[in-house]
């Protein structure tokens, strides 16, 4: 694939180094060209310096054959720009935006946007932690909205095939955590003991 990364900040380098090293083509802006410093050292993608909402920049950047943009600049304002740019008047149909604000998920899912908030994620994280409650994190896509929750396996059910645990709620087992290894839920796959199950479910 060839995917845009505008913001070349922790998350973007991370982001960018990874796809890269997993054979994706991939080109990254930043209007600091000293951001390029965090890619790792065989980066092989192209380096844009420039606004990522300026279309001669993102043209630079082969926003033509683009297959997919993430948007992740310390500015929200920018990054849903950058995502309506690509999406409407681009055409790119894989774009993701990284938020800070949670009360602006909203202005963004209006425009069809996905998004990842961190603010809310630290948030969902921090409070399971110190009530002891189950984690549940959600992720919005197009216009639906789902969660995830994690939850240690019932000692009844171990030694039980996926196929015969009916989460309540209309929900399903999206995957097992064994060892801090995950994988996806097979519906033949036999639950052992200590492993967690991830439950997942369509919230509207």
């Amino acid at each position: 694939m060839y995917i845009i990364i505008a913001g070349c900040g922790t998350v973007g380098s991370g982001l960018a180094s990874k796809l890269s090293r997993e054979g994706h083509d991939i080109a990254v802006i930043d209007n600091d060209e000293s951001s390029f410093r965090r890619l790792d050292d065989d980066f092989q993608g192209l380096r844009v310096v420039g606004v990522p909402i300026d279309q001669d920049i993102l043209k630079k950047a082969g926003i033509d054959q683009a297959d997919a943009l993430a948007a992740v600049t310390p500015d929200d304002n920018m990054n849903i720009m950058v995502s309506q740019v690509a999406k409407d008047i681009c055409g790119i149909s894989r774009v993701v935006a990284r938020i800070y604000d949670p009360a602006r998920e909203d202005i963004f899912h209006q425009f069809g946007l996905e998004t990842i908030c961190p603010t809310n994620l630290s948030v969902e994280t921090l409070a399971s932690i110190l009530t002891g409650k189950h984690f549940e994190s959600t992720c919005t896509i197009g216009s639906n909205t789902f969660s995830f929750r994690i939850e240690d396996v019932d000692p009844s059910l171990v030694g039980s095939q996926i196929m015969d645990i009916r989460p309540q709620d209309d929900r399903f087992i999206f995957g097992i955590i064994k060892g801090g290894n995950f994988t996806f839920a097979h519906p033949y796959a036999v639950v052992e003991k200590d492993s967690k199950l991830v439950i997942a479910g369509r919230m509207d």
